[in-house]
């Protein structure tokens, strides 16, 4: 896991009219994200947890963050589950006090750096009593480091090539940024032929390579971390990854939901469509509290009353069904007026070529034959099944399709409002 940041506020709620008991789950949702977090670690008997830097979201944290933090700790120790967390650039190495996190040095808990040089190298020893790997782990002295962290890594030596080697660092992977926080490249990563690299810093989960792993955080706090947050669960045997699986472990979780509206009549019959797939969303979604973003799609006959009022109605409706358990943080309206396809086809001006191009399987075929070869040259690692390419195929000509029907409702319509 990584980017706990225990401290950590949400942003944007003032525009939201909570109840009390809706504060306290805000309030709370960070603290039981990371006891769920450990409480997976202790119900599948984890050999280790990896905690890739910014527990904390202050260099000068509260004491509540310092507890909870403790006590999670304490409770994997007690459950003879190791522990090895690297800081990171919100929680440099001064934000450990030894006098808070005074572990005895045989208790499995290792904060990297605390009692040693910024970078370490820990043996990984199975229930055996054998020698079955090494993490590789860097911790930062300050806030700012620019430099590439790289370099405090070793190449895996002859006498440990058969072991699992892990590396762990708080980076920015790829970055195209200006001032980069601990640039490094993948290419450098894979180059030091490591089994795992358990990356922080991004909270967005992401895989880079099934070995390249950025967790995320693993409570989503504004609409720019949405979708679910949590661990990963990563299992080995014989030097090989066998299980790699995200278990979410949120307690509160932003999100969109799209709603298409292209089959719908009227707008009662709208909203009774939007209901139905928060239903849904809510059966696959196990959380406290979903603040949702609602996205309308498509091209339907009554744009007119899709307006404020349906709007206000629609909220209403859905915090009474949902029990305030739902809380709209966002509509947005992509809806475009519907034109008749017999009139486009009349239509002199361009509404008209739009359509017939979209309708023109020649053409698009051709287009998406240019695509695939200008995408092949940008991915040439990327191998797909024919199956998989069908599909892929078939979802971007529909999709396109799509796309320039509803240019050619907005263009005709706005036509036809002049007249």
């Amino acid at each position: 896991m990584s980017d706990i940041h225990l401290g950590r506020t949400f942003s944007d709620l003032s525009k939201f009219s909570l109840k009390n008991d809706k504060i306290e789950i805000f309030k709370s949702a960070v603290k039981n994200s990371f006891f769920n977090a450990i409480n997976i670690a202790v119900e599948k008997e984890v050999d280790f947890v990896l905690i890739s830097g910014d527990t904390f979201d202050s260099s000068e944290q509260d004491f509540n963050s310092k507890l909870i933090l403790k006590e999670g700790l304490n409770r994997l120790k007690d459950n003879n589950i190791k522990v090895f967390l690297i800081c990171g650039n919100h929680d440099p190495l001064t934000s450990f006090n030894k006098n808070t996190f005074n572990f005895d040095k045989n208790s499995g808990i290792n904060i990297v750096g605390l009692n040693s040089d910024i970078s370490e190298k820990f043996e990984i020893i199975n229930r055996n009593g054998e020698k079955e790997g090494i993490i590789h782990a860097l911790s930062y002295q300050d806030k700012i480091f620019n430099g590439n962290p790289i370099k405090y890594f070793d190449y895996i030596n002859q006498n440990d090539k058969n072991l699992f080697h892990i590396g762990m660092l708080h980076c920015e992977l790829n970055s195209d940024k200006l001032n980069p926080y601990a640039p490094v490249s993948e290419s450098e990563l894979k180059a030091l032929n490591y089994d795992y690299w358990a990356l922080g810093h991004i909270h967005v989960p992401m895989i880079k390579e099934n070995n390249i792993v950025y967790s995320g955080t693993i409570q989503g706090r504004n609409i720019k971390e949405s979708g679910a947050h949590g661990i990963r669960y990563i299992k080995t045997e014989n030097k090989t990854i066998i299980e790699n699986n995200f278990i979410p472990c949120d307690e509160i979780r932003y999100d969109d939901i799209y709603v298409n509206l292209n089959d719908i009549e009227d707008d009662t019959s709208a909203l009774d469509l939007i209901l139905n797939q928060i239903y849904e969303y809510k059966r696959e979604n196990n959380v406290k509290l979903s603040l949702l973003n609602i996205i309308l799609n498509g091209r339907i006959t009554f744009t007119e009353d899709i307006n404020d009022d349906f709007f206000e109605a629609a909220v209403q409706n859905i915090n009474d069904k949902f029990n305030d358990e739902v809380i709209i943080s966002k509509f947005t309206n992509n809806l475009s007026p519907l034109a008749d396809e017999e009139l486009l086809l009349n239509d002199d001006g361009i509404s008209k070529e739009i359509y017939k191009l979209s309708n023109n399987d020649e053409i698009m075929n051709g287009i998406y034959n240019n695509l695939e070869n200008e995408l092949s040259k940008l991915m040439p690692d990327c191998h797909y099944s024919e199956d998989e390419l069908k599909e892929f195929k078939q979802k971007v000509l529909t999709q396109a399709k799509e796309g320039c029907l509803n240019l050619c409702s907005i263009l005709y319509s706005s036509k036809g409002a002049d007249k």
